[in-house]
């Protein structure tokens, strides 16, 4: 008998009880909830970590700090975690109280950002900060985690219930408020961000159950309207044309070269090949990323210093975590929390998606942040909150209520035992 035929076997086997051991686990009532916590941990660090690498340079550049980002970040992080914690522990009730209260809250910041004389602030082109003396903020990113819980109060009302398969129910008042939280985005000249809150809006319907026809002319639409945002303002248009031409040279389009950040994004992937220069000896973070190093284009930092293995571990983590969040929508037998995980999954899925493109240069550049990786206080804090509705829906899957039930019930039998044996003890 040769070598082969012996080893052959004990690898298969050893594969089947890889295989049977990971199976055992997910099948666990709480598997879900740890594994959120798991993947968003881990991608949270190595973002803290690439990201800290990434921002270094243009953080002396300011005269600060090469950990200023990296401070700054953390903090929202933490302070996201408590957010999500919170969260994490509320009841469906709570949690339906706090999205009215949410959504109301979007709005009203948005429209104090583009009404003349509010509190905006523009940076980058894009009037998308709330600016009023030490804080400043971005409401739209708190916008996308506010619709997703609304959406799923809205859907889940006992009126809505009833009539479920009426179109009417779920257009009014989905579509009016969240068309105006829509409005508002784009009016801050934030495309990248309207094109993700539009596919929030439409992604929501599709889970509430909306008919083939409505999503079809909400996609038609949604892109119509992006396509006529694009044609009659300059910059969209330049970044679009620049695109294009790069993409498809044999269309002799004019040359808009608005930016050497896509092409320089390309030379730090190359560079990076397999294994990556390593870390923290990036070169396109000296200059050619310059202030998208850390936030646009973190993805291409990554892979200029830990190479494409740093990526597709990046990329692994994040469709763990989607595909985690679509396994606790399907394992809920509570529609509330089936629109809540399904909504931040679809959520995450189109940003990260959206980054990876820009980063490969296969979309033009949208300022979309890669979730978790990419610099941006109100971005970490608003999908750390998503994380929170992740983690409560997870709580609330048949198996993890009765094994919670469990817990707390031979915790308190356990309470009781000591008891009695203290008061049975000798005095």
């Amino acid at each position: 008998m040769s070598v082969n035929q012996v080893d052959r076997p004990v690898f298969g086997g050893t594969t089947m009880g890889l295989r049977s051991s990971i199976r055992a686990a997910l099948r666990q009532p709480l598997a879900d909830y740890y594994l959120v916590i798991m993947t968003v941990v881990l991608l949270a660090g190595i973002g803290l970590y690439e990201m800290i690498s990434a921002s270094s340079v243009l953080a002396m550049v300011m005269g600060q700090s090469p950990y200023y980002y990296g401070v700054h970040q953390a903090i929202m992080i933490a302070v996201g975690a408590i957010g999500a914690f919170v969260l994490s522990r509320m009841s469906r009730r709570a949690l339906v109280v706090v999205s009215w209260a949410g959504i109301v809250m979007a709005i009203v910041l948005l429209a104090l950002i583009v009404v003349p004389g509010g509190f905006g602030f523009t940076t980058g082109g894009n009037q998308a900060w709330f600016d009023v003396g030490p804080v400043r903020f971005q409401p739209s990113e708190f916008a996308k985690v506010a619709l997703v819980v609304w959406a799923a109060a809205l859907f889940t009302r006992p009126a809505g219930v009833k009539q479920r398969g009426s179109v009417k129910a779920l257009l009014i008042p989905y579509v009016p408020i969240a068309g105006l939280v829509l409005g508002l985005v784009v009016a801050e000249k934030d495309m990248g961000t309207a094109v993700i809150v539009g596919a929030i809006i439409i992604a929501l319907l599709w889970f509430a159950g909306a008919p083939g026809s409505l999503l079809g002319g909400a996609a038609v639409f949604g892109a119509v309207g992006a396509a006529l945002l694009v044609i009659f303002d300059s910059v969209r248009r330049a970044k679009v044309l620049s695109f294009l031409g790069t993409l498809m040279p044999f269309l002799h389009l004019p040359a808009t070269q608005t930016s050497d950040q896509p092409q320089n994004a390309i030379y730090a992937l190359a560079t990076g090949g397999w294994w990556g220069v390593g870390p923290g000896a990036s070169r396109q973070k000296w200059g050619g990323l310059y202030n998208g190093a850390h936030t646009d284009y973190i993805l291409a930092v990554l892979g200029e210093e830990l190479g494409l293995l740093g990526i597709l571990v990046v990329l692994a983590l994040m469709a763990t975590l989607i595909i985690t969040g679509l396994r606790i929508a399907r394992r809920n037998d509570v529609m509330f929390w089936r629109l809540a995980a399904g909504g931040v999954a679809t959520w995450f899925f189109i940003q990260a998606g959206f980054n990876t493109l820009v980063a490969f240069g296969m979309f033009p550049v949208m300022g979309v942040p890669f979730p978790f990786v990419s610099y941006g206080g109100s971005a970490i804090m608003a999908e750390l909150f998503g994380i929170g509705l992740l983690l409560a829906a997870a709580m609330h899957e048949p198996a993890a209520i009765r094994e919670l039930a469990d817990r707390r019930a031979r915790r308190g039998a356990h309470r009781t035992t000591e008891v009695v044996v203290a008061r049975r003890a000798p005095r």
